[in-house]
């Protein structure tokens, strides 16, 4: 009896899928965010690029962004400017619109363009460059448990509709 309810409980794990936590996370794989870091020293600032799809980055305005040098993903001590399995909506409702920074509210400009134009960009004094970094490479090399628990909230927060 024991061994006809193990076979029938395995089966049903079976149809179900995989329970792990890749297996989970493995139905948000369309999901995808990417980051470019721009600076500029002689306007003192630093902006941090966000899009779920790299071809967003046309539909940011280029006058205003000029004068800025792009940073590489070597300098800011990452293997890589993307999160996998998280949109930019997910971080966004999780950290709010300055990305978990810890910096002064009135230091910080953000543009939300996520719906419209498909990217978000937070801008702040050069000053703050070491913690944007750092905050950035947290976020990319979030571990699988994290970003599972950022799509939990997504979803229950999410409008019933």
């Amino acid at each position: 009896m024991a061994a006809r309810h193990s076979l029938k409980k395995a089966r049903e794990m079976l149809k179900s899928g995989d329970d792990s936590l890749f297996g989970l996370l493995s139905s948000y794989k369309i999901y995808n965010t990417y980051f470019q870091v721009v600076v500029s020293k002689e306007n003192d600032r630093i902006a941090v690029l966000i899009a779920g799809n790299p071809k967003s980055w046309e539909n940011i305005p280029l006058e205003k962004y000029k004068n800025y040098v792009r940073v590489r993903r070597l300098e800011l001590g990452v293997n890589r400017l993307n999160i996998k399995y998280l949109s930019p909506q997910h971080i966004i409702m999780f950290y709010g619109p300055i990305l978990g920074l810890k910096l002064p509210s009135n230091k910080v400009t953000f543009i939300n363009n996520l719906d419209k134009d498909g990217y978000f960009i937070l801008e702040t004094s050069l000053k703050y460059m070491p913690l944007v970094f750092q905050n950035l490479k947290r976020l990319i090399n979030l571990p699988p448990q994290k970003k599972y628990e950022i799509l939990e909230k997504f979803i229950a927060e999410a409008p019933k509709g």
